[in-house]
Protein backbone atom coordinates (compact mmCIF):
# COMPACT_ATOMS: atom_id res chain seq x y z
CA UNK A 1 0.00 0.00 0.00
CA UNK A 2 1.81 3.15 -0.99
CA UNK A 3 -0.34 6.72 0.28
CA UNK A 4 1.01 9.73 -1.68
CA UNK A 5 3.18 12.27 -0.13
CA UNK A 6 0.38 14.84 0.92
CA UNK A 7 -1.05 11.73 2.06
CA UNK A 8 1.84 10.64 4.82
CA UNK A 9 2.05 13.94 5.52
CA UNK A 10 -1.57 14.38 6.49
CA UNK A 11 -1.03 10.57 8.79
CA UNK A 12 1.83 11.55 10.59
CA UNK A 13 0.00 15.27 11.21
CA UNK A 14 -3.12 12.94 12.62
CA UNK A 15 -0.91 11.03 15.16
CA UNK A 16 1.00 13.52 16.22
CA UNK A 17 -2.12 15.51 17.29
CA UNK A 18 -3.75 12.15 18.89
CA UNK A 19 -0.05 11.92 20.71
CA UNK A 20 -0.19 15.60 22.02
CA UNK A 21 -4.19 15.22 22.94
CA UNK A 22 -3.16 11.96 24.71
CA UNK A 23 -0.63 13.42 26.51
CA UNK A 24 -2.02 16.73 27.11
CA UNK A 25 -5.22 14.75 29.04
CA UNK A 26 -2.31 12.45 31.34
CA UNK A 27 -0.94 15.89 32.28
CA UNK A 28 -4.35 16.85 33.31
CA UNK A 29 -5.23 13.84 34.82
CA UNK A 30 -2.40 13.75 37.23
CA UNK A 31 -3.18 16.87 39.57
CA UNK A 32 -6.60 15.45 39.93
CA UNK A 33 -4.98 12.63 41.15
CA UNK A 34 -2.53 14.55 43.20
CA UNK A 35 -4.84 16.25 44.70
CA UNK A 36 -7.17 13.04 45.79
CA UNK A 37 -3.76 11.78 47.56
CA UNK A 38 -3.56 14.94 49.04
CA UNK A 39 -6.88 15.60 50.70
CA UNK A 40 -6.73 11.95 51.50
CA UNK A 41 -3.29 12.70 53.67
CA UNK A 42 -5.33 15.52 55.50
CA UNK A 43 -8.36 13.60 56.25
CA UNK A 44 -6.15 10.60 57.58
CA UNK A 45 -4.90 13.47 60.27
CA UNK A 46 -7.24 12.55 63.56
CA UNK A 47 -5.14 14.26 66.35
CA UNK A 48 -2.32 16.64 67.23
CA UNK A 49 -0.69 13.44 68.97
CA UNK A 50 -0.80 12.01 65.43
CA UNK A 51 0.70 14.53 64.27
CA UNK A 52 3.53 14.83 66.80
CA UNK A 53 4.32 11.04 66.58
CA UNK A 54 4.72 11.37 63.20
CA UNK A 55 7.04 14.47 63.79
CA UNK A 56 9.13 12.87 66.04
CA UNK A 57 9.33 9.26 63.78
CA UNK A 58 10.33 11.63 60.39
CA UNK A 59 13.14 13.54 62.97
CA UNK A 60 14.21 10.01 64.04
CA UNK A 61 14.95 8.77 60.76
CA UNK A 62 16.32 12.04 59.33
CA UNK A 63 19.08 12.03 61.64
CA UNK A 64 19.87 8.54 60.30
CA UNK A 65 19.87 9.94 56.72
CA UNK A 66 23.14 9.37 54.78
CA UNK A 67 22.11 10.52 51.51
CA UNK A 68 20.36 13.73 50.07
CA UNK A 69 17.20 12.28 48.39
CA UNK A 70 16.31 10.79 51.75
CA UNK A 71 17.55 13.96 54.21
CA UNK A 72 15.07 16.09 51.11
CA UNK A 73 12.42 13.86 51.28
CA UNK A 74 12.06 13.77 55.18
CA UNK A 75 12.52 17.71 55.19
CA UNK A 76 9.56 18.00 52.69
CA UNK A 77 7.45 14.95 54.49
CA UNK A 78 7.91 17.52 57.88
CA UNK A 79 6.58 20.80 56.05
CA UNK A 80 3.70 18.51 54.74
CA UNK A 81 2.94 17.10 57.80
CA UNK A 82 2.13 20.13 59.39
CA UNK A 83 0.93 22.17 56.45
CA UNK A 84 -1.72 19.05 56.29
CA UNK A 85 -2.11 19.93 60.21
CA UNK A 86 -3.16 23.26 59.30
CA UNK A 87 -5.70 22.29 57.58
CA UNK A 88 -7.70 20.23 59.62
CA UNK A 89 -7.63 23.02 62.52
CA UNK A 90 -8.39 25.99 60.05
CA UNK A 91 -5.86 27.63 59.44
CA UNK A 92 -4.41 28.60 62.67
CA UNK A 93 -0.48 27.90 62.09
CA UNK A 94 -0.05 29.17 58.56
CA UNK A 95 -3.40 31.22 57.99
CA UNK A 96 -5.65 31.37 54.93
CA UNK A 97 -5.92 27.57 54.78
CA UNK A 98 -9.14 26.26 54.51
CA UNK A 99 -10.71 22.90 55.67
CA UNK A 100 -12.51 22.29 52.18
CA UNK A 101 -13.26 18.90 52.01
CA UNK A 102 -12.61 18.12 55.47
CA UNK A 103 -13.69 18.27 58.94
CA UNK A 104 -11.40 20.74 60.46
CA UNK A 105 -12.38 20.64 63.70
CA UNK A 106 -9.16 18.80 65.47
CA UNK A 107 -8.86 20.81 68.85
CA UNK A 108 -5.05 21.92 69.36
CA UNK A 109 -3.90 23.16 72.71
CA UNK A 110 -1.95 27.14 72.66
CA UNK A 111 0.95 25.29 73.47
CA UNK A 112 1.22 22.71 70.66
CA UNK A 113 -0.15 25.55 67.84
CA UNK A 114 3.31 27.40 69.29
CA UNK A 115 5.39 24.27 68.62
CA UNK A 116 3.94 23.90 65.23
CA UNK A 117 3.92 27.08 64.25
CA UNK A 118 7.59 27.03 65.63
CA UNK A 119 7.90 23.98 63.55
CA UNK A 120 6.07 25.78 59.73
CA UNK A 121 8.37 28.58 60.61
CA UNK A 122 11.32 26.57 59.68
CA UNK A 123 9.94 25.75 56.42
CA UNK A 124 12.04 27.70 53.69
CA UNK A 125 11.17 27.77 49.68
CA UNK A 126 14.33 26.37 47.41
CA UNK A 127 15.23 25.59 44.47
CA UNK A 128 17.12 23.24 45.49
CA UNK A 129 14.99 20.09 44.45
CA UNK A 130 16.06 16.66 44.19
CA UNK A 131 13.50 15.58 41.53
CA UNK A 132 14.15 18.97 39.74
CA UNK A 133 10.32 19.89 38.70
CA UNK A 134 10.58 23.86 38.11
CA UNK A 135 6.72 24.22 38.47
CA UNK A 136 6.47 22.61 42.01
CA UNK A 137 7.29 24.97 44.87
CA UNK A 138 9.72 22.92 47.02
CA UNK A 139 9.79 23.83 50.85
CA UNK A 140 12.27 21.74 53.16
CA UNK A 141 12.35 22.08 56.85
CA UNK A 142 15.78 23.94 57.60
CA UNK A 143 15.65 24.96 61.35
CA UNK A 144 18.34 26.85 63.31
CA UNK A 145 20.22 25.04 65.91
CA UNK A 146 18.01 26.80 68.39
CA UNK A 147 15.01 26.12 67.00
CA UNK A 148 16.17 22.53 66.82
CA UNK A 149 16.75 21.78 70.34
CA UNK A 150 13.27 23.96 71.40
CA UNK A 151 11.57 21.92 68.76
CA UNK A 152 13.19 18.64 69.80
CA UNK A 153 11.90 19.51 73.27
CA UNK A 154 8.77 20.28 72.43
CA UNK A 155 7.98 16.72 70.90
CA UNK A 156 10.27 14.84 73.77
CA UNK A 157 12.86 13.88 71.94
CA UNK A 158 16.67 13.79 72.83
CA UNK A 159 18.77 16.94 71.48
CA UNK A 160 20.20 15.69 67.08
CA UNK A 161 23.88 14.14 67.87
CA UNK A 162 26.23 15.52 66.00
CA UNK A 163 28.13 12.92 63.69
CA UNK A 164 31.68 12.74 63.83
Amino acid sequence: MRFSKNRRTTIIQLVLITLLVAIGIGILIKPAQGQSDLQEFVDSIESVEQVKEDLRQTLKFRDECGVGSCWNTTSTGICETVAALDVQINGQIIGGMSSAGSDGNIPISSSDLELMKLIFSQCKPTNYQYWNWPMMLHVLYVPSDEVDQQVRQGLGLSPRKTRP
